[in-house]
């Protein structure tokens, strides 16, 4: 019965954290077909640290801080919240390459949302899921955690991901079709 009330924690703890990663970073892109000139709205920056050394140029010290922390710690509790509720994720290379597909995905989406698509945002929320990973395992290997779960178990994160995004989409969609 334990398991089951931790599991249970844990997929409300995931649902609601990428409920509010998906409106903190702009939504779904439900507004695409209203783009009308969709070639203009890309902002993508593909050059590695660009935007970092950018941002920490300009006389804004609070505002750079805000972009690269908060990019770096919005994905620790992704890093943190996976393994700690579903043994089959807590390798380093399971965990921190979810951050990476779900920054991916958070960025691919941005290309739709009128919002910047930085690789830079990519590095920074991998960085955070694998600081969430390590502050799991300090965790783990202070008050000990239970290893033990089932198979079907191992997909639910990225079901309930998935789930919580479409969510948001139909949340959106009257707005949506009343354009």
């Amino acid at each position: 019965m334990r398991r089951r009330t931790n599991t249970a924690a844990g997929v409300i703890l995931l649902a609601v954290y990428w409920y509010f990663v998906i409106q903190l970073t702009g939504g779904t892109p439900t507004n695409f077909i209203i783009i009308r000139d969709f070639a203009r709205t890309i902002n993508l920056s593909l050059i590695p640290f660009h935007d970092i050394a950018e941002v920490l140029t300009t006389n804004d010290v609070v505002g750079s801080v805000i972009q690269i922390v908060g990019n770096l710690v919005m994905f620790v509790p992704l890093g943190v919240l996976v393994p700690l509720f579903w043994s089959g994720w807590r390798s380093p290379s399971r965990t921190i390459g979810l951050g990476l597909c779900m920054s991916l995905f958070i960025e691919v989406n941005q290309l739709f949302t009128y919002r910047a698509t930085s690789v830079d945002d990519l590095i920074l929320n991998t960085l955070g899921a694998a600081v969430g990973w390590l502050c799991f395992l300090l965790v783990a290997r202070l008050f000990g955690v239970d290893t033990r779960a089932g198979k079907w178990l191992e997909k639910l994160p990225i079901v309930i991901l998935f789930a919580v995004w479409m969510c948001c989409i139909a949340l959106e969609l009257p707005t949506f079709l009343a354009y």
